[in-house]
């Protein structure tokens, strides 16, 4: 294809070299790669470097490696602008020559009293031409090296049609007659930008709309030597959360530092490809998805925001589709100490993937692999190893081991560890726990049997040894935060741990604190095979660790670090099978809980926000302050989904900032034939009955993981029944 007549598409990127590849650059170079690529044309690489004040090699290295890893492949070769100075000498002198541009002598002196005249009249400053039209029998000064200025129109106005902005206009008064040319006779950026971009036939420039105040003045170059434009595209500039242009404060900005972060590249390229641009909804795409889709008329004009956190999060679903064999050599790059682990990473590697967002997560969630034996132990895995009544079971599961000659994987080596407990009298717990702190060192791993499986016999019982030898070091525990100062005593009748009343005429549903989160870490329960437990952002300072019992539901692959979830945040703690659980993910459910199903938000939802419903007010109970029994109760039974899969209460959506909140695939199509189901009592009241909630419960029930149980929708069903139904 083509950007105009039968001129094939070319872009390209040209970077000065005064320092790292930044965000904004690296999306330029992507839009302006994707753009080419789309058109079947190419994408060149210009390297600016006329500024020898600035330039700086080594960034232009950087510049380079960081394309490089970006994915942005230029064709031929790489342009440097310093080499074409007599080329825009040439340019500059034909203009002079054909009385499109002349020599300027003014001094500095008079330019600064020009300056300050136009500083007392409250003007801009803009050249009056004084040199333009200089008598032919002008004497220069003597002494004094000339700058080159272009004469520009004086009438009427420059414009443009810009692919990304639409048609952009500025009047030619507010244009002066600009220098091109120094009197050290190197040229200036508008002029050698303006010749490379003719010479390397260059038809369409994308750029960041800082460089719109730019335009005017090139095309007047353009219009002067007799050159046909490129077509202009200038994307919006990218901002930080806070709504600020992106730099240093909001955090890494260079494209290189992301690599070492343990960002991969595909989801920079996925993630920056969505910075002003979209193909409908489509969120996760590949380069050559991307290829196909990318048009400027697809791209807003408005500012981006970065979001880091959406960035790892999209990082995190690029480490699982990872080859396993470049995810380990990735890792092995920064972390070389990992090679001679390379078997037993490979053997782990699933484990790894959904503990991991970054490259460095991986590295970190690999230490109970890597770790040099004697192991030292965190606080809270020590407490339940370290101590007389874990040390002989430790013993005697040591014992147990050695005599095992059976096949060491994880799926043989469950029974024999169940067998051992029942055989012992002892719960799984009392086993798993000490095990898990010998082996790991943690209290939070994969499950305790694929720990081992990757360990390998000798690993273990080396490991176990080393607990009964006590040769373990402790890990001092984190540093307490200093506690706030104690409220001052409330009433009486407030004692107890309640919550503050609330507002006699407030919705129940407003009294749940409900969140968008998003899960950092899922790990099976060691205790039950029907709990997930997890670590969810919900927009604290430090993740809620949550247990689900959701195990029967989702595969690791679908509950796992980077998913968004519904919380409720301001239940009392409890603990579910030893492991205790800060919150209540919410779930849609069929009545027999046969089908199960996450509650969704849209992407653009924001973690940590509160869901709400339109017209609903009221502030939630204090956090640790809400029980099943005492809010839950009246709120549950209202919780349907409508005919478009939205999760509502009492018939009204529950939103987001985004959009409503809603489950997968369960719809309700017999809400709203509630009423018509009903049939009426001798009194003129409706009466429902069994035919009419069965269908009705079994599809719009919205169930919750509660701390590690679904909560008994089934059961509150069963009561219902009980209440409203009559005996035959």
């Amino acid at each position: 294809m083509a950007a105009s007549g039968n001129k094939p598409v070319i872009t390209r990127f040209a970077p000065s070299p005064t320092g790292y590849l930044h965000i904004g650059g690296g999306r330029t170079a992507l839009f302006s790669y994707l753009y080419a690529k789309h058109h079947g044309g190419q994408f060149r690489l210009r390297i600016e470097d006329t500024d020898a004040d600035r330039h700086d090699e080594e960034a232009a290295k950087a510049i380079i490696n960081g394309m490089e890893w970006l994915g942005c492949k230029h064709d031929g070769e790489i342009v440097r602008q310093s080499q074409q100075k007599a080329r825009h000498q040439e340019v500059a002198n034909k203009l002079v020559a054909e009385n499109k541009a002349y020599k300027c002598y003014c001094s500095k002196e008079e330019l600064e009293a020009m300056r300050a005249e136009a500083d007392k009249n409250k003007v801009p400053f803009r050249y009056p031409g004084k040199c333009r039209d200089v008598a032919a029998d002008f004497t220069p000064p003597a002494g004094v090296e000339p700058v080159v200025r272009i004469k520009t129109e004086v009438e009427g106005s420059t414009k443009w049609t810009d692919k990304v902005q639409g048609t952009i206009e500025f009047p030619n008064k507010d244009i002066d007659d600009f220098i091109i040319l120094r009197s050290d006779g190197s040229p200036t950026y508008l002029l050698a930008v303006v010749v490379d971009d003719h010479d390397m036939e260059i038809t369409d420039v994308i750029r960041g709309s800082d460089h719109i105040s730019n335009t005017p003045r090139q095309l007047q170059i353009y219009k002067q030597c007799g050159w046909e434009p490129p077509f202009f595209g200038h994307i919006p500039l990218i901002h930080g959360m806070d709504g600020q242009k992106l730099s240093k404060r909001h955090g890494a900005t260079g494209v290189e530092q992301y690599e070492a972060l343990g960002y991969l590249p595909e989801a920079m390229r996925n993630y920056l490809a969505r910075l002003s641009w979209s193909h409908g909804n489509d969120e996760i795409f590949t380069t050559q998805q991307a290829i196909e889709w990318f048009d400027l008329k697809d791209c807003s004009k408005s500012a981006s925001c970065f979001d880091f956190d959406k960035l790892k999060d999209l990082n995190a679903h690029y480490i699982k589709e990872c080859d396993n064999d470049r995810l380990f050599n990735l890792a092995k790059k920064f972390y070389p100490e990992l090679a001679p682990f390379e078997a037993q990473l490979k053997q782990a590697v699933d484990m790894l993937k959904p503990r991991a967002k970054t490259i460095v997560e991986y590295r970190e969630a690999a230490e109970w692999i890597v770790a040099q034996r004697p192991l030292t132990l965190e606080a809270a895995a020590a407490k339940n190893t370290i101590n007389d009544k874990a040390k002989p079971v430790l013993a005697d599961v040591k014992e147990a081991l050695t005599g095992y000659t059976g096949a060491w994987d994880a799926a043989s080596l469950e029974p024999v560890i169940n067998q051992f407990a029942e055989a012992k009298g002892l719960k799984l717990g009392q086993v798993a726990q000490p095990l898990r702190g010998a082996l790991t060192g943690t209290t939070a791993s994969p499950g305790i049997y694929e720990v081992m499986w990757v360990l390998g016999k000798e690993g273990v019982l080396g490991r176990i040894e080393d607990v009964i030898n006590g040769l373990n070091k402790v890990k001092d525990p984190p540093a307490k935060a200093e506690a706030p100062p104690k409220e001052e005593k409330k009433d009486k009748k407030d004692k107890g741990g309640k919550a503050a009343p609330a507002a006699a005429d407030q919705p129940e549903f407003t009294k749940l604190d409900i969140r968008v989160g998003v899960l950092t870490k899922t790990w099976h329960h060691p205790e039950s095979d029907k709990l997930w437990c997890e670590e969810i952002d919900i927009g604290e300072a430090e993740p809620r660790q949550v247990a689900s019992g959701l195990r029967a539901h989702y595969e690791a692959d679908k509950f796992c670090a980077g998913r968004k979830v519904v919380v409720v945040v301001n239940l009392k703690p409890a603990k579910m099978a030893g492991f205790e659980s800060a919150g209540m993910v919410l779930c849609a459910a069929t009545e027999d809980h046969s089908k199960v199903e996450l509650l969704e938000v849209p992407d653009d939802a924001k973690v940590g926000e509160r869901v709400f419903i339109e017209g609903l007010s009221g502030e939630p109970l204090q956090p640790n302050q809400v029980a099943k029994k005492s809010v839950l109760k009246y709120v549950l039974p209202d919780l349907k989904t409508d005919g478009g899969c939205v999760a509502c209460w009492q018939g009204k959506q529950i939103l987001t900032s985004a959009g409503p909140v809603k489950a997968p695939t369960m719809a309700s199509p017999l809400s709203d034939r509630l009423q018509d189901r009903s049939p009426a009592r001798g009194d003129g009241v409706r009466t429902p009955q069994c035919v009419a909630l069965e269908p009705i419960w079994s599809s719009v029930a919205v169930a919750a993981a509660v701390r590690g149980h679904l909560l008994q929708v089934q059961g509150v069903v069963e009561r219902m029944k009980f209440m409203l139904c009559k005996k035959k």
